[in-house]
Formats: C-alpha cells, sequence, structure tokens
C-alpha cells in the first residue's frame, strides 16, 4: 500500500506496483540508517516563528548555517568569495545588519565592530556557517534581542519566548493537571503505563526541578528533558492512563484510563435433570488506554530543489532553490497563525529525490501537499495539478501505481486549486490554474499542488523576493485552503 493512502468507504486500499514497493523498501533502509544516528537539528524559538534548523559536525565542531537560521526572521542577502559578507534585516524595519566573515578565520565584523568565533568560520557552496557555541553571544548584536541556548537540548530561544508550566496533582480520584500560559499541540504517545508529551513547537520549559517524585499510587513522577531541538515530558504511572486537552489547548489532565467491565458470558443450557451450573464471576477485564488522537488536518510543503540540484538560475546570484526555501516558510508561518498544521519536507539546503519527497509526504498523511517552485517567466503564480487521467471510485483497481497514484484524489486537488486561484484573484495577484504531467504530484495520496511563483507584473525578477509580495500570495494559499477544509475533512 502506498503510505498514507486512505480511499472513501468501502473500497479497497491500493498497493504499490512492484517496483513502487522497491522504492519504499529502500527508502526504509535509508530512514533505518539514519534513526541509528540521526539528524541533528537546532529547534528555534522566536515571537515571529518556530522552526528548525540543521547542524553539520565539522571538525569535532558543531555549525549551523546563518542563512537557515536567519532567513525566516527576516530579509537576507549574502555575498562574496573568500571574503563573505551578509546584510540582515528583520521584518517589519528598514534597519540592515551586516556581517563580514572569513573563511577559516574566527575573526570577523558585525555591525562594522570586531567579533572572534569560538572556532574558524565556514564557507561551503557560498553558504557561511558559525559555530553553534557562538550564537548567545553573536545574535544579541544582530537581533537586538536576549538569546538563550540551550546547548544540550539543541534548543534556541530569541526574546522572552519560553513557556514554563505548572503542575499539579490531585486526589479523588488521582490525576495529574499541567497548565500552560499559551495553547499547547504536542505529540502524545501511550507507552504502557507511561505517557509521553513532545513539544517540537512550543517553547516549553522546565520549571524547576527535571524529575518530581510523587508518590501516589496511579501517578508515580513525571521527567523532563529535551534533545535535539524538543521537549519531552514523561508522566510514570502504575497502570494505564489517559490525556485530555481543556481550556482551548492550555490545559492538559493525565488521569487514569477508565477500566471496562467484561460482559459475564451468560450461563450454558441446563441438562436434563441438572441444575444450571453456577456461573464464576468474571474478573474485570483491563484495556491499555491509548491517548486519543484525531486525524490531523496537515499541509506538508515541499520546497523545490535544494543541496546540489539549484533549480532555475532567477539571476546570477539568486537561485530558485533559495526562493522556494524562503517562500516556502512564509506559506509554512502563514498557515500555522490560521490555526493549520504544516510541515517542511526540507527547512534546509538539503538534497532531495522526487521519491524521497513523495513517500516523505505520503507517510505524513497530508491533506494538503504543496510544491513550490519559481520562475522569471510570466509573473504572478501558476497553480498546477496532475494532468492524470481520473481513477472513478467504483472501477479503483486493487494497486496504484507509483507513477499515477495522484488519479484517485484529483477531485480534492481541483477543488483547493481553484479555491487558492480564487483567492489569488481577489489580491489582484495574476494566477492561472494549469494541469501538467508532475512530479512528485503524480504519487501523491491526497490533494496536491505545485505552486509556482513568478515576478510581480511589471517589475524586477529581483521583486519576487519582495517580503509584501511572497506574504500577499501566502495568504492568498492560507486563505485558499481555509475556504475548503470541511469538505477535504469531510472527504477524510
Amino acid at each position: 500500500m502506498i503510505p498514507g493512502s486512505k480511499l472513501g468507504k468501502g473500497t479497497r486500499r491500493p498497493a504499490l506496483w512492484p517496483g513502487a514497493l522497491l522504492l519504499l523498501l529502500c527508502f526504509s533502509a535509508f530512514v533505518l540508517l539514519r534513526s541509528q544516528s540521526p539528524e541533528k537539528k537546532l529547534g528555534v524559538y522566536s515571537p515571529q516563528a518556530t522552526y528548525t534548523v540543521s547542524i553539520q559536525d565539522r571538525n569535532g565542531v558543531e555549525y549551523v548555517g546563518l542563512i537557515d537560521l536567519l532567513e525566516p526572521l527576516g530579509k537576507v542577502e549574502a555575498r562574496g568569495d573568500k571574503n563573505w559578507k551578509l546584510e540582515f534585516t528583520p521584518t517589519g524595519s528598514d534597519k540592515a545588519t551586516e556581517l563580514e566573515f572569513s573563511n577559516n578565520k574566527r575573526k570577523g565584523k558585525v555591525r562594522g565592530a570586531q567579533f572572534e568565533l569560538p572556532a574558524n568560520f565556514l564557507l561551503v557552496s557560498g553558504r557561511g556557517y558559525v559555530p553553534l557555541a557562538s550564537l548567545p553571544n553573536l545574535l544579541p548584536r544582530v537581533l537586538e534581542l536576549t538569546v538563550q541556548l540551550r546547548e544540550s537540548g539543541h534548543r534556541l530561544f530569541l526574546g522572552a519566548v519560553a513557556m514554563k508550566f505548572n503542575a499539579q496533582l490531585r486526589k479523588n480520584p488521582s490525576r495529574l493537571v499541567f497548565t500552560f500560559p499559551a495553547p499547547v499541540n504536542p505529540f502524545l504517545a501511550s507507552e504502557g503505563n507511561n505517557t509521553r508529551i513532545v513539544f517540537s513547537r512550543e517553547p516549553v520549559v522546565s520549571p524547576g526541578a527535571d524529575t518530581i517524585n510523587y508518590g501516589d499510587p496511579l501517578i508515580t513522577s513525571t521527567a523532563f528533558s529535551e534533545s535535539n531541538g524538543a521537549a519531552e515530558l514523561t508522566v510514570h504511572g502504575s497502570g494505564p492512563l489517559l490525556a485530555t486537552f481543556s481550556d482551548g489547548g492550555r490545559t492538559l489532565t493525565i488521569a487514569g484510563a477508565p477500566q471496562q467491565q467484561a460482559a459475564a458470558p451468560p450461563p450454558p443450557a441446563p441438562y436434563p435433570q441438572t441444575a444450571a451450573p453456577t456461573a464464576e464471576p468474571q474478573p474485570p477485564a483491563v484495556t491499555q488506554a491509548l491517548v486519543p488522537t484525531t486525524p490531523r488536518f496537515l499541509v506538508v510543503i515541499d520546497p523545490g530543489h535544494g543541496g546540489d540540484e539549484r533549480g532555475a538560475a532567477l539571476t546570477e546570484t539568486l537561485a530558485e532553490k533559495d526562493v522556494t526555501l524562503a517562500f516556502a516558510r512564509r506559506i509554512h508561518r502563514e498557515l500555522e497563525t490560521k490555526g493549520i498544521s504544516a510541515m517542511l519536507i526540507r527547512n534546509s539546503d538539503a538534497t532531495l529525490t522526487l521519491d524521497q519527497r513523495a513517500i516523505a509526504a505520503n507517510t505524513s498523511r497530508p491533506a494538503v501537499f504543496l510544491s513550490v517552485h519559481a520562475s522569471t517567466l510570466g509573473s504572478g503564480v501558476r497553480v498546477y495539478t496532475a494532468l492524470l487521467p481520473p481513477v472513478a471510485p467504483t472501477t479503483r483497481s486493487a494497486f496504484l501505481p507509483w507513477t499515477s497514484a495522484q488519479a484517485a484524489f484529483l477531485d480534492s486537488s481541483s477543488t483547493v486549486a481553484g479555491s487558492v486561484a480564487a483567492e489569488c484573484n481577489n489580491r489582484k495577484v495574476p494566477v492561472r490554474a494549469i494541469a501538467a504531467s508532475l512530479r512528485p504530484l503524480n504519487s501523491i495520496t491526497g490533494a496536491a499542488l505545485s505552486i509556482e511563483l513568478a515576478p510581480p507584473p511589471e517589475s524586477n525578477v529581483d521583486d519576487i523576493t519582495s517580503e509584501k509580495y511572497q506574504q500577499s500570495i501566502a495568504s492568498a494559499i492560507t486563505a485558499g485552503i481555509v475556504a475548503v477544509r470541511p469538505k477535504l475533512e469531510a472527504a477524510r
């Protein structure tokens, strides 16, 4: 079965053709190898955005890319070869900050003042990397914000964004109540008698002791930890636990799971001249309580190209891969502000094959998949859907070929495309809706679009990076998805 495929009631679940199955097996092996040495990530929390940045190990030192780190927070322009200069302008400001560093040198300049890194600055393929340990001293000079780096957990807090929670054990019945200063939406998992609560998007920090013992017959202890850009809170119990949210996501209650009484079997029919035997009392059946989950309405955003694949050369210095990543991050932020869960297939300058992108998307079971591209041809936006012959629900076969799996979801894709195009028209953004044979769209098992960004009308190519222009289109895309969300959820 293609990962993430979901068909209507009464239909058979499609399976993969052997070729696609081979791809999946290869990708699974790749994931297994990566799981033995997971990619290091830095979780970044700021008033404007929450995102992750890849951490690179070079010569025993952890490095992060300055462009990846600063781009979600404003406009970034970098130039130079051996002597590298970066100009950063925060979102909503016209005040730029210039940084200057030289490859394999510690000393550089920030705002014209001397600055020394704890290890050499590295320049790789035109992108500058600084030691992770330098961020608490470097970033305050750039952002004019307080900066806290929790280095062991790979978490970076920009400004006063850290959220401390309160935990209170209540009795009769035993329950542990967590309260947060703002709504949270963590990942929840039940493992035996323990409940894991993982915060990957919220800047949650421990209010004090990381481990607390309660001495309660049901809820014994809690443990707080941070690793690889996320925080985790584990509640240990002596029996099955159940987690419920209230107060708009600000309160999380962990309590004992209700036990289900097994019905006693009916007594056997009496034999002739024999009294009916007395049924033995049945012990209550204890069922393992799983944390209740609801299907997420998730939008998966795939910035085109990346890494070794630059994409189109929009100008002499502007590569398509950089425009798609910046624009995808803007869409991601806009969706999150509207309460829609979103994720990026790549959030750094990484190389991914088309099959890896499709498999990663399908595994996440998205409600909508957005592939993001950029072009110098024409102006405005082109919205693509897959050009495939539709598959009627009554005639779907037991197999969905990998290269045309999208055929079963064309109606949903057209619905989203039409809504996005209408919102672009409302904002006076030129838009064209086109069907084309595209990958990885053809392999996506859900509503899938490709958004190609072109410069604004009657403007220079450089204006494709305009914050105002990109924000207008990101808002149109988000509004289009919000408008059809009820219909998509009903179809799932």
